[in-house]
């Protein structure tokens, strides 16, 4: 006899896909596995790991992924309605899908309480060495928090990275906390950039460099520390680096002449000496024969370059990765971030896809960079576990090529002596 209930139709089955994207298997969703990038990928703006290309980067993508990667689960990032930029406080906490929330209204108010009293009296004097950096970061940035919440969420967004980090027994609590302010800043980012002008240049490059520092965090989000793919994963931060400076280039002559300046100034000294002339290495994070290593492999790469038409392309990251160690031998024992970041903004697009496809002399370089990664790791907690998952996942890559083994002994030599000192 009939039930009187409408009969239901058969559920369709699952079938568990082995080859989705790495962004849709992290956050445990069906990819369609849509080539060049899934449907996942498209609509919420990330670099998809089925494409092979370097990915051209728009706004809207930039501010997307300032969310992403992450080797956790979190929260995706709702599309927006792309309204104009909201300068003040109107892009609220409840811009956000409320889902994301990890905790209720009451109990999230209190650690957001709690997150920002650690930002001022603990994250913001770990992020720089120098004094006036850290003044900014400590005083200037919160300020601009105040102001424009997008900011704000950032300035929590990094101090819960912070805490996760030194707190392994709530890592989970202070991760899910990360993630919703991220997303949430995210937002406002992306509403702020549709209009870029230079009244919300501060506020724009301020979150802007809480991203750097986020993107850095990569391996301690990871599960047990462990990075997916390290090639990959370096590959679309160098990515996200350059479509943010691009992005806010238009701004830099006003965030020159703001309080925001040291972050710039602090970093990139304006002389570099003659050229030919370096600088001595006592007293520095780099290792000693570092320009003997670098001279050595710019030899390699002029002998065993891949192609006439990138010759060039390689000899100019050999001269970027030179360049780069000025700047950290200038910087003494007070190394900043930016001056490690300096090569990934001096490299060819096409040594990038290069590295992308695991082209022995773009990985060969990158072995090198890697030892550059490792001289932040002493200081910064934020940049700590990307060295040595990077260079073994290289040699992982060259296995079988004995000629570019070889030039893998000054960085494999170098990360031994700085990890046993």
């Amino acid at each position: 006899m009939p039930s009187g209930r409408p009969t239901m139709p058969p559920r369709r089955s699952h079938t568990k896909s082995r080859t989705g994207c790495a962004n849709c298997k992290r956050r445990k969703v069906k990819c369609d596995e849509a080539y060049p990038i899934c449907f996942h990928c498209k609509r919420h703006g990330v670099p998809c790991s089925l494409s092979t290309s370097t990915p051209d980067v728009s706004l809207n993508d930039l501010a997307a992924t300032t969310s992403a990667p992450s080797n956790h689960p979190s929260p995706t990032l709702s599309s927006g309605d792309g309204n104009a930029a909201r300068s003040r406080n109107d892009v609220a906490m409840t811009s956000a899908p409320e889902q994301i929330a990890p905790f209720p209204p009451q109990e999230l108010l209190s650690r957001d309480f709690e997150l920002l009293h650690h930002y001022c009296t603990a994250t913001a004097c770990t992020i720089s060495m120098r004094k006036e950096m850290t003044h900014v970061w400590r005083i200037c940035i919160p300020r601009e928090g105040y102001l424009h919440s997008f900011v704000m969420h950032g300035v929590l967004a990094i101090s819960a990275a912070h805490k996760a980090y030194l707190m392994p027994s709530h890592r989970k609590t202070y991760l899910s906390l990360l993630d919703y302010h991220q997303t949430v800043g995210s937002e406002g980012f992306r509403s702020a950039l549709q209009n870029i002008c230079p009244e919300i240049g501060m506020p724009l490059f301020s979150f802007a460099s809480i991203v750097i520092l986020y993107l850095y965090t990569l391996p301690n989000r990871s599960i047990n520390g462990q990075l997916e793919d390290p090639i990959r994963n370096i590959s679309e931060i160098i990515v996200l680096f350059r479509g943010i400076k691009a992005a806010l280039a238009p701004l830099m002559p006003g965030i020159l002449r703001s309080e925001l300046a040291p972050l710039i100034y602090g970093i990139w000294p304006l002389d570099f000496g003659e050229p030919g002339n370096l600088p001595c290495l006592e007293n520095t994070t780099l290792p000693l024969d570092t320009w003997d290593a670098i001279r050595q492999l710019r030899t390699f790469q002029e002998a065993e370059a891949p192609s006439s038409s990138l010759e060039r392309y390689y000899s100019d990251a050999v001269e970027s990765l030179e360049c780069s160690a000025k700047l950290i031998a200038l910087a003494g024992a007070h190394i900043e971030t930016s001056a490690v970041l300096a090569w990934m903004y001096g490299i060819h697009e096409s040594i990038l896809l290069d590295i992308r496809s695991h082209r022995p002399h773009a990985l060969v370089i990158l072995a090198y960079y890697s030892v550059f990664l490792a001289t932040l790791e002493k200081s910064f907690w934020y940049a700590r576990g990307w060295a040595r998952q990077l260079l073994d996942a290289i040699e992982a890559k060259l296995a079988g090529k004995p000629q570019y083994l070889k030039m893998l002994q000054w960085p494999k030599h170098s990360l031994v002596n700085f990890y046993c000192l």
